[in-house]
């Protein structure tokens, strides 16, 4: 390969330039600084060299000068040298690619070419930082990329859920999805709040859970090298309407369970969604952990239903104990013939398990406001209005109504609903799991749910098991 004479290049000289047998290359003499080339191939495609000069150091040749040497003992034989050589500065040539003609123009190669100059004149190798460039992803593939990084590694030594990367999918998918082209070194502040705000109009509290996904894949990204900082940092969802959801402290009383548990009976739900929230009732489990419930995690013949720690919010494996009601509740599903197994609350007519937004759904549905002409509302239309609840509701609801009724201590209800423990000392070493209080506090919550909200007990019934009075 040669390299032809200098002269100042114009697009027309260079779609001029025909392909021969072997490569060659033309320096293009109107660059601000010498070493642009223009490379022709016998493909006929032609690219952009800039030709540099790279200063590095090197170990001095000690064969440079013969004969006697200040440093010699005798004339003619040098003096022994110490082990560490002496280096010195030197300049060795090296060809980057800048692009391919006609995409790249000419004065965007002579702008590149002058840039890598200066950076090669400061001692900085301008490949790297190329190289660094090539490798980052754009932001769909990264995303992708710390997903899979999850799944297979998870968060601090502990496997994620499933449920959380469906999560982190979602986030991405409904608030984040429109960064996807965006070269990551491209994705800054500015792009990121517009997808902020715009999610924020549509829920404030998801695109702030899009916002935690977000720093959380960026500061992977960071740890990869494909960027040098993380632009998602110190952003506040707060400055972009993505507020947290409010603190709720929604208790339905026992009358108002009655209505709910009457309301089961009367919509339109399928009798895996009815079923799935009376044990939400009966056990006061997350919606996600019932609808989720498969056949393998249970023991109906010792009333206990062993939730994995892959499918508890805490990752630590649970027994939540089943009352007489709920074990009944249960047997309504089992399979007429064959072996008990996979989901036990399955879409209707489907082998797939329910979902928790099925859940929640059915719950919104129950308290839908009538429309116009007083059309259209759920059976608990005037319960919704003056004290709308959701599917966790019924959660706080049985650790309310669990202290209220049986008297039971916080402790042993943070134990029957699978809260973790806050005090560190005590998460290390009291790890008691008290069965017996919780199989008897659950055994008379079940006859307490069979009697005052099953049953409609009459105004003047006060149920009996209030915490102190025993049965």
């Amino acid at each position: 390969m040669r390299t032809s004479n200098a002269e100042r290049l114009t697009p027309r000289k260079v779609e001029g330039m025909k392909p021969k047998a072997t490569r060659y290359r033309v320096a293009d003499g109107g660059a601000p600084a010498g070493g642009l080339l223009l490379e022709v191939r016998p493909s006929g495609g032609k690219s952009w060299v800039s030709r540099l000069s790279l200063p590095v150091m090197a170990p001095a040749d000690p064969d440079a000068e013969a004969g006697a040497s200040p440093y010699s003992d005798t004339a003619g034989a040098p003096a022994p040298r110490e082990e560490s050589a002496v280096l010195v500065r030197k300049v060795r040539r090296v060809d980057m690619t800048l692009g391919a003609w006609p995409v790249m123009g000419i004065e965007e190669a002579r702008a590149q070419h002058l840039e890598a100059v200066r950076q090669a004149a400061a001692g900085h190798d301008p490949r790297s930082a190329r190289l660094r460039v090539a490798a980052a992803p754009r932001f769909a593939e990264m995303m992708e990329r710390w997903l899979a990084h999850l799944e297979r590694h998870g968060k601090n030594g502990r496997l994620l859920k499933p449920a959380s990367l469906t999560d982190h999918r979602r986030r991405w998918r409904d608030y984040l999805g429109r960064l996807d082209p965006l070269p990551l070194a491209d994705l800054d502040r500015a792009a990121i709040a517009v997808e902020l705000t715009r999610g924020a109009e549509r829920s404030p509290t998801r695109a702030r859970a899009a916002l935690v996904t977000l720093k959380a894949a960026l500061a992977w990204a960071v740890a990869q090298g494909w960027i040098a900082e993380n632009p998602a940092e110190g952003m506040k969802g707060e400055a972009y309407g993505a507020n947290a959801s409010p603190v709720r402290d929604v208790v339905l009383s026992l009358e108002e369970l009655r209505q709910l548990w009457a309301a089961l009976d009367a919509a339109r739900l399928s009798a895996a969604v009815r079923d799935a929230l009376r044990l939400a009732v009966l056990t006061g489990a997350r919606r996600g952990e019932v609808a989720g419930m498969r056949w393998e995690e249970l023991d109906l013949a010792a009333g206990v239903w062993r939730l994995p720690e892959g499918r508890t919010k805490t990752s630590t494996a649970r027994p939540v104990y089943l009352s007489a009601e709920a074990v009944e509740t249960l047997r309504q599903h089992l399979p007429a013939t064959g072996e008990a197994a996979g989901p036990v609350f399955r879409m209707p007519g489907r082998a797939e398990a329910i979902t928790p937004d099925t859940l929640s759904a059915a719950v919104r549905r129950l308290q839908r406001q009538p429309g116009k002409g007083g059309r259209g509302g759920g059976p608990l239309a005037v319960l919704g209005k003056r004290k709308p609840f959701t599917a966790h509701d019924l959660r706080r609801t049985c650790a309310t109504l669990w202290a209220e009724y049986l008297g039971a201590e916080p402790h042993l209800i943070g134990l029957a609903l699978g809260h973790a423990q806050r005090d560190s000392v005590a998460r290390r070493y009291q790890h008691a799991t008290r069965e017996g209080e919780q199989r008897e506090m659950l055994r008379r919550w079940g006859a307490l749910v069979a009697d005052h909200v099953a049953a409609d007990p009459g105004a003047a019934v006060v149920p009996f098991r209030l915490a102190g009075t025993g049965e």
